[in-house]
């Protein structure tokens, strides 16, 4: 004899066998991406210096885009950078912050240097 199985509606029906076999996750292929070189050591870089320009008036914090530099200062010293809604990264010691709000100096680097100018012939 068969096994039924009632069910809320009145009507009996065929038991069915419970399916508890789990399908294995498809696994992605991995994608071939080189790492970054790096240098050897100190003696291998260069020292280079970068100019930039800050604005003169404050912005909120929330007008920031992600990864946009900023400093707390009009002069534009001590650059951080803004990496998500809530946190800033010092970029001297790659400190993380937690911000809640505030205003803050946007900080650009300028793709333009200043022209060298000539030593002075005597």
């Amino acid at each position: 004899m068969e096994a039924l199985e009632a069910t809320s509606n009145g009507n009996k029906t065929a038991k069915t066998e419970d399916k508890t076999e789990v399908k294995p996750k498809r696994e992605r292929a991995r994608r071939y991406l080189p790492s970054l070189p790096s240098a050897g050591s100190a003696a291998d870089m260069n020292q280079v210096e970068y100019l930039g320009l800050a604005d003169r008036t404050a912005v909120e914090w929330d007008s920031l885009k992600n990864y946009e530099m900023f400093s707390l200062s009009p002069d534009g010293s001590f650059p951080l950078m803004k990496v998500s809604r809530s946190k800033a990264v010092r970029l001297a010691d790659r400190e993380v912050m937690m911000v809640g709000g505030g205003r803050c100096f946007r900080v650009s680097l300028s793709n333009h240097p200043k022209a060298k100018t000539s030593p002075s012939s005597p």
